[in-house]
């Protein structure tokens, strides 16, 4: 298990049941000391005068430390000499009082900026949130359905179910020499472009269909010049 780092523990846990079983352990005292200790410093009035308790200390007392752990005076006062010998806290009493000051308290509790910590959420967030957009990218680009070109025998199919007279192996040649790209982006739906195909060849057609003339202006025309040319030789057979 690793030792490194630290676990946020509010003081509130002193007001659980589990907190009130007596005695104390070691180890449950000492972090008892940690949560007595001051996260910042604070004034508070110490015989009557106006003091500067400073952050990662506390004032109490050995009867306090009695009552709250559960152990004997004697016991208690063994107990922050051991701490004391092994530079983890700093004793100074008097008749009145005792000021317990933790030695390195920034390494058992860490002061976190406000600022900071408002940042580092920031970009928790913001991080979250890319790797959010960058899987959804992902799943998008994986569950997009891939082109395959067609054959002649697709497209024959295909155009008997329209009757559109399209010739599939004019389509296919025509777009695989395009390697199969429309403008400028890849084919998506090539059913889509044998329907477009055939509106192209409609329009096509229609501008090449021949315009009709009216035959029957053509007939009248044709009766009209053979009856004036048999009057032309009647008249010349009469006169010659």
């Amino acid at each position: 298990m690793s030792n490194t780092g630290w676990i946020k523990l509010h003081r509130k846990i002193t007001d659980h049941w589990l907190w009130e079983d007596k005695p104390f352990a070691r180890g449950q005292a000492m972090i008892d000391l940690l949560i007595l200790a001051g996260y910042n410093n604070q004034p508070k009035y110490v015989d009557g005068n106006l003091e500067i308790v400073e952050r990662g200390s506390m004032v109490t007392s050995i009867r306090r430390l009695c009552d709250r752990w559960g152990w004997s005076n004697s016991k208690v006062i063994k107990f922050l000499k051991t701490l004391e010998n092994d530079s983890i806290i700093h004793v100074k009493s008097d008749t009145k009082k005792t000021v317990i000051t933790i030695v390195n308290y920034s390494v058992y509790q860490g002061f976190v900026d406000e600022q900071a910590t408002q940042k580092r959420h920031q970009n928790d967030a913001e991080a979250t949130h890319k790797k959010k957009v960058k899987n959804n990218n992902k799943y998008n680009n994986n569950n997009i359905k891939r082109f395959t070109p067609p054959d002649c025998e697709q497209v024959s199919r295909y155009c008997q179910q329209r009757n559109n007279g399209i010739d599939p192996e004019e389509f296919v040649d025509y777009y695989t020499a395009k390697d199969w790209m429309m403008g400028n982006s890849k084919m998506q739906d090539w059913k889509a472009a044998v329907r477009n195909w055939e509106r192209n060849q409609a329009k096509k057609n229609a501008k090449q269909k021949p315009k009709v003339t009216n035959l029957a202006h053509l007939e009248c025309d044709r009766d009209y010049d053979f009856g004036a040319l048999e009057r032309q030789l009647f008249e010349k057979q009469m006169t010659g």
